[in-house]
């Protein structure tokens, strides 16, 4: 096997994080085989922390794959490498008609650089997050609905389900009826959220709290 590809936190099937040593194993079992492992930080990357997914469970990949988050809001896609690794690229020639692309780089060269001035943006995405999810929670449990939520860091996503949400198949289980009268119903009051149950919500720093209570009062408005 010549390498293993994975979203440290999975965001395509609502926000499934990884199980507890899960990622530490895996890095385990590739260093004990020879096997490479790729993190696809599409989405996590510069998103949970500087570091990505990778700074949050102190897991080391080979290879990191990220976009979104470091393009600034423009189509950017780059990976990143151990040397030995990205030596045996550097001799090839490597091209794309986009590539490097000025008002592209231009934008995520700021990202970065204010990401790089204001660590503390992490916490403060988190404590947004969390209050968000508190208050979600508490109206959905006060009407009665079953539910699940998942959060890691700024990602959150709410399934209507009794079982936990930990992959693909009990993602799938849930009530994707009751996620679309909840998708509109919100959409009503104003509150544009991913309009599927399988997507990832994502907060901004932009969001104050007065965004978020109004988020959870729409929410209880609909109940």
């Amino acid at each position: 096997m010549a390498c293993i590809i994975i979203e440290p936190v999975a965001g395509n099937m609502g926000c499934i994080p990884p199980k507890n040593g899960f990622l530490q194993q895996l890095r385990a079992l590739c260093d004990a085989h020879n096997i490479l492992l790729v993190f696809d930080e599409v989405m996590t990357g510069f998103r949970l922390a500087q570091g990505g997914a990778q700074e949050l469970y102190n897991v080391k990949a080979d290879i990191v794959c990220f976009g979104k988050v470091i393009g600034g809001g423009l189509p950017v896609g780059a990976f990143a490498a151990r040397n030995e690794i990205m030596n045996h690229l550097a001799p090839v020639y490597q091209a794309g008609t986009l590539s490097g692309n000025p008002l592209a780089m231009a934008a995520g060269l700021e990202m970065l650089q204010q990401l790089n001035n204001d660590l503390e943006v992490y916490n403060r995405l988190k404590d947004k997050t969390d209050y968000l999810h508190k208050g979600i929670k508490g109206v959905l449990e006060a009407n009665g609905i079953v539910h699940q939520i998942n959060q890691v860091g700024s990602m959150i996503s709410l399934h209507f389900t009794t079982e936990e949400v930990v992959d693909f198949k009990s993602a799938g289980a849930g009530d994707n009826p009751q996620f679309k009268k909840f998708f509109h119903g919100m959409l009503a009051e104003g509150v544009y959220l991913a309009p599927s149950a399988y997507e990832t919500c994502f907060l901004c720093n932009a969001l104050s709290y007065r965004d978020l209570g109004a988020t959870i009062a729409a929410c209880e408005a609909i109940l």
